[in-house]
């Protein structure tokens, strides 16, 4: 479904690695039918969790009445708008994190099976994921400790937020994909990756040189518009931001490694420039590439 471009959210993450961020969201003396959160999508999954309140978030168009301890999940690309239920405080959480955080290597075959096809937006979770019930426990305590790691930014913790993504996702395949049903995603899951795997060892070669989107699209015969297209849908990232995070992460190998300077590392992984590869490698690590050396 393609929603209005001017309801489209740019989400801010801290970098690309990692692209998540948790918004707490409290709203004071709210009035009945009172608009909570505006109308608005992005390419990303969105968890809402309700904190204190009562309001009713219309997802797809459809509505999903939230109180304290209830948990929805937005699908990638969801319209969604919340309004409050009294006239009361409100207070909620906004979990938001793109599909590229639970990516997997191009021969995961498990990945493919339990999570592949949902996460490329080709299938969809219910929105109810936590009323207390079934595998409800399971979801907010996995939320819980996304959200203290976040809250507490303690080493490592944006690798613990994406393995609670992890645990979530694959509890929530568990509970709602049959078993015959996730074979089915997964071959048709297969069939658009295996067409990439040859371009994904292309990059991983020849990152150091010039790819350009048209190139990508004649070595898997597709026009540039559908490549790039699938190819976000499949991986999560745009072509170009695919190479770029590869490059970062060669980047940060030699940066750790060995004794080259930023210049001739930056000239090594196909940034030429010093000045565009420090901007791009704290874009997608968070910190600069003196940082990164620097960290032990």
């Amino acid at each position: 479904m393609t929603h209005p471009r001017e309801l489209w959210e740019n989400t801010p993450f801290h970098g690309q690695e990692y692209p998540f961020y948790i918004f707490r969201i409290p709203i004071r003396g709210v009035r009945r039918g009172q608009e909570i959160l505006g109308l608005h999508w992005h390419e990303h999954f969105e968890i809402l969790v309700m904190v204190r309140g009562r309001a009713v978030f219309h997802i797809e168009s459809q509505p999903y009445e939230a109180r304290p301890g209830d948990v929805l999940l937005v699908p990638s690309g969801g319209l969604h708008v919340g309004y409050s239920l009294e006239d009361q405080d409100v207070e909620f959480m906004a979990f938001v994190f793109n599909g590229s955080m639970l990516e997997s290597a191009a021969r995961d075959t498990l990945h493919a099976r339990l999570l592949g096809a949902h996460v490329a937006g080709r299938a969809r979770f219910p929105v109810r994921i936590a009323d207390g019930e079934g595998n409800g426990e399971f979801a907010r305590d996995c939320i819980a400790k996304a959200v203290e790691e976040f809250k507490e930014k303690r080493r490592g913790y944006e690798l613990a937020i994406k393995s609670y993504l992890y645990l979530l996702f694959v509890n929530l395949s568990r509970e709602h994909v049959p078993a015959r049903k996730a074979e089915e995603l997964a071959a048709e899951y297969s069939r658009g990756s295996e067409r990439f795997k040859p371009l994904i060892r292309y990059v991983e070669e020849k990152y150091r040189e010039k790819i350009t989107v048209e190139e990508a699209a004649r070595l898997v015969n597709l026009s540039p518009f559908h490549f790039c297209k699938l190819f976000k849908k499949l991986t999560g990232r745009t072509f170009v931001e695919y190479v770029n995070r590869h490059r970062m992460n060669e980047a940060e190998k030699l940066l750790r490694d060995t004794d080259l300077s930023v210049t001739e590392i930056a000239d090594r992984v196909g940034c030429g420039n010093p000045n565009y590869f420090t901007k791009l490698f704290k874009q997608h690590k968070g910190i600069t590439p003196s940082q990164a050396r620097a960290d032990p």
